[in-house]
């Protein structure tokens, strides 16, 4: 056995022992995992999309989707590769991947993990074998902003690979940068990347020259730095399944630099239950070829040589995070009424901004005579209020006393909304609501003339409807007063002159500047 096992490949080689078949020992390659809540009224959401490094995307695309804050996910994938002519016509390579990786969202758009990779190789070449491992840990990081139906981030990536296990060669720290980006075409999810790898995964392998040609092949360096690009696409075919596709090309750079790598794979995605999702892949890959010649010399450009074909199983779990359904909180007011038995309503609904998209974490206050109860809206814009009494039955006698129901709905950066319900026993659906944006305010600033004397009047009490502001004009007779956007009725009176009333617009951002002439 040789290679350049790592700290990863250690732990990753027991868990391949029970996830892989016979035919090979496991250590995982870079791949998905990620989740999502559940949908409310107890449907089972969309399956998690599994991306490498415990982070939403696809096979070796990333996209620009992010977590919920606090969220964390853990994932296990494993799978199996082939190809056969790398270094002979006889040659054939089975590899064994894995890959244990964990993610967390400490902020809004921001994602980090850490990624255990490893694999095991057997070479057959005639009746020779030759086997080796290599792991290795990653380090990744992605930011990511929204923009209505399109989000546009980057991610980060550093490799650590090492010599001999446990280590980590500093030298041979490899960085790649990508810009990411995704777009929600309604039947379809559209995601694309592209970055530089700056690999110096090279600097980790002594006298590469004194490995056989098969070691070489598994070592997984390179050096050649690399271009990276790639576009997928994900479709939901229900509630509890979505397909993936993409392609992705790693195009290597520099003098004698070979082929690039070429892929195109596929994901289908199973959600078991809200935390836990299945998804299954495979891939065909366009890599690099040895020349003949070049194997007869022993002569091995060094670059990450991949199967030509590869499949597996990836599991994931998610949590933390806001959940579909915030636990209602009921509050019982002073001095409740003695009942015998509480008759109780649920009030469920949806919130959305002005462009109809889901607001996530408004906070949800239904208000009745007696009692309140608050839930916090979900990552598709839904709520619950459930338990809220509304009455009560004594001797077989229903009396429903407080069925008037205010709903308040407020968010940073929204306007507080309210809506009215009358309630029933059980499930009752609210109106849709919809939150407009606070928007900036403007300002008023005028002065105040004597028309009979043509100076400014000091000391004049001026009040503004709606809101019945008040202020008082300087000894320039002017007044400046911040009102947020809309229409207004200013009142001007002062001592010895006639009250002056004239209507004002405030726009967002605006100053209106008005001359107020007082005659007596």
């Amino acid at each position: 056995m040789s290679g350049r096992p790592n700290v990863a490949a250690s732990l990753l080689a027991v868990l391949a022992t029970f996830a892989l078949p016979a035919a090979a020992r496991a250590e995982d390659p870079p791949d998905r995992l990620a989740a999502s809540a559940a949908a409310p009224g107890g449907e089972v959401a969309p399956p998690s999309h599994i991306g490498y490094g415990a982070m939403p995307g696809a096979i070796h695309v990333p996209s620009a989707e992010t977590l919920p804050p606090g969220t964390a996910v853990l994932g296990v994938i494993s799978g199996y590769g082939y190809r056969s002519g790398l270094v002979g016509a006889d040659h054939t390579m089975n590899r064994a991947i894995g890959q244990i990786a964990a993610a967390y969202a400490p902020l809004a758009g921001l994602l980090v993990g850490l990624s255990l990779d490893g694999r095991y190789d057997r070479h057959t070449i005639g009746d020779t074998t030759d086997s080796n491992y290599v792991g290795d840990p990653h380090l990744l990081a992605r930011y990511a902003v929204p923009l209505g139906q399109l989000a546009i981030g980057a991610q980060l990536g550093i490799w650590l690979p090492g010599k001999n296990a446990p280590s980590i060669a500093g030298s041979a720290t490899s960085v790649d940068a990508r810009v990411v980006a995704t777009y929600d075409a309604g039947p379809a999810v559209l995601s694309a990347a592209a970055g530089f790898r700056l690999d110096n995964s090279a600097k980790s392998v002594d006298d590469p020259e004194h490995l056989s040609l098969a070691d070489r092949a598994s070592l997984g360096a390179s050096d050649h730095h690399a271009v990276l690009a790639g576009v997928s696409a994900r479709v939901p075919l229900g509630p509890r399944l979505y397909l993936g596709a993409e392609g992705s090309a790693d195009v290597f750079v520099g003098h004698d630099a070979p082929g690039g790598i070429y892929r195109a794979g596929a994901m289908l995605g199973f959600a078991v239950n809200d935390a836990l999702s299945i998804v299954g892949y495979a891939e065909g890959a366009k890599v690099p070829r040895l020349a003949f010649r070049d194997a007869e010399r022993m002569d091995l450009v060094l670059v990450p040589y991949e199967p030509t074909i590869t499949g597996g199983v990836a599991v994931q779990a998610r949590f933390g995070g806001p959940g579909h359904r915030r636990a209602s909180q009921i509050v019982e007011n002073a001095r409740p009424a003695a009942v015998a038995v509480v008759e109780t309503a649920e009030v469920s609904g949806t919130v959305v901004d002005d462009t109809g998209r889901p607001v996530v974490g408004a906070r949800i206050t239904v208000r009745l005579k007696n009692h309140t109860g608050t839930a916090i809206s979900d990552d598709k814009g839904a709520y619950t209020v459930s338990d809220l009494p509304i009455g009560k039955t004594v001797d077989g006698k229903t009396e429903l006393d407080d069925t008037g129901a205010e709903i308040t709905v407020e968010v940073a950066s929204k306007k507080l909304s309210t809506a009215t319900l009358t309630l029933t026993k059980g499930g009752n659906v609210a109106p849709r609501i919809t939150l407009d944006p606070v928007l900036p305010p403007g300002q008023l600033r005028a002065v105040i003339i004597n028309v009979a004397t043509s100076r400014p009047v000091a000391g004049a009490t001026v009040t503004i409807s709606p809101g019945d502001a008040t202020a008082t004009s300087g000894p320039d007779g002017k007044f400046t007063m911040d009102l947020p956007p809309g229409h207004y009725r200013i009142t001007v009176t002062a001592k010895g002159l006639a009250q002056q009333q004239l209507d004002v617009n405030i726009d967002p951002n605006g100053v209106a500047i008005k001359n107020i002439d007082m005659h007596r």
